[in-house]
């Protein structure tokens, strides 16, 4: 039997998706706001503003993003999640909220695999491995093989993030034990990895490799599966370590039970903008290489990488402090 309550519950469930599926079919008509879990400048709000650029002329509609910075990413994400799912608010993500960062918080406020809907990714860069001079080593299998006969002092800039776990990576697949320094980002790790307090360091490619290019650091390798195309010269990580790749990606996810159609719009707007050569060639000044793939193939990658970090971070023990 279906009791009045019941059937009044189901009646207005259906309502509501009616009336989703109606808005739906005449979204966008108002802007559009893109939240950004990091401060303003960083990579993260640099790609933000490439994706709400190519969805405003896309879509007919502006986007404007809003950062909201703090606890790794957990504050804005946390907001995105709790958004109304109407396509009005979408969030532009690095790996931490979506994959990460629920093996390293205890209550970040949503839930990376549950509480959003896949877009695509905008695109990927890889971190980059460098040594200081005064090791007198230049390549991987070099920088291992000294560390395994004197302890070194390594940093990286996000602790947590794609960089530490890198390092982290790096150190449990060497088979080597060091002294890890965290620091607040670029501008933190670089005086003293350049001074030679610091044996080596993991940084995102595009703002240490001016220092290799200089002749200050060594590039000992990218963090990719393969070299990457503007430093050919630079090996991958993986030429010495098999199976070695972490790489900073970034994509939109819009909250749970946004509608379908909204969702595959957005996707093709997205796509079709990153396939431009202008928009390429725009990237490639970051270091990094446009993605535009399928929400489902999105999705199988933040499932994937979740699994993974959540391996590696119960293995090399990181906690935050």
């Amino acid at each position: 039997m279906v009791t009045r309550r019941g059937w009044l519950a189901g009646a207005g469930a259906a309502l509501a998706l009616g009336a989703r599926r109606a808005a739906a079919a005449g979204w966008p008509d108002r802007p559009i706001r893109m939240i950004c879990p990091f401060p303003a400048g960083g990579t993260s709000d640099i790609l933000a503003r490439i994706a709400a650029e190519i969805l405003a002329e896309g879509l007919g509609q502006p986007v404007v993003v809003d950062n909201r910075s703090g606890a790794g990413g957990n504050i804005g994400a946390a907001q995105a999640a709790r958004a109304e799912p109407d396509g009005y608010t979408l969030l532009l993500s690095s790996p931490g909220p979506l994959s990460i960062n629920a093996h390293l918080y205890k209550e970040p406020g949503f839930d990376g695999l549950r509480d959003f809907a896949p877009v695509t990714q905008v695109a990927e860069v890889p971190n980059l491995l460098a040594a200081h001079p005064g090791l007198g080593v230049r390549t991987a299998a070099e920088l291992i093989a000294l560390a395994k006969r004197r302890r070194l002092a390594y940093g990286e800039t996000s602790i947590g993030g794609t960089t530490h776990l890198a390092a982290e990576l790096f150190r449990l697949q060497a088979g080597i034990e060091a002294d890890h320094v965290s620091y607040r980002g670029s501008a933190a790790l670089m005086p003293d990895l350049l001074a030679g307090r610091l044996g080596y360091g993991f940084d995102n490619l595009p703002s240490i490799l001016p220092h290799v290019r200089s002749g200050l650091l060594t590039g000992i390798g990218v963090t990719g599966a393969a070299r990457w195309s503007g430093a050919p010269d630079i090996p991958a990580i993986a030429e010495t370590l098999p199976g070695y790749e972490v790489t900073a990606w970034f994509g939109v996810v819009a909250p749970r039970a946004t509608p379908e159609a909204i969702i595959r719009r957005a996707h093709a707007v997205l796509a079709a903008g990153l396939s431009r050569p202008a928009v390429a060639r725009r990237l490639a000044e970051l270091g990094a290489t446009p993605i535009g793939d399928a929400p489902e193939a999105y999705a199988a990658r933040i499932a994937a990488e979740h699994a993974k970090w959540g391996g590696v971070i119960r293995q090399a023990g990181i906690r935050l402090p």
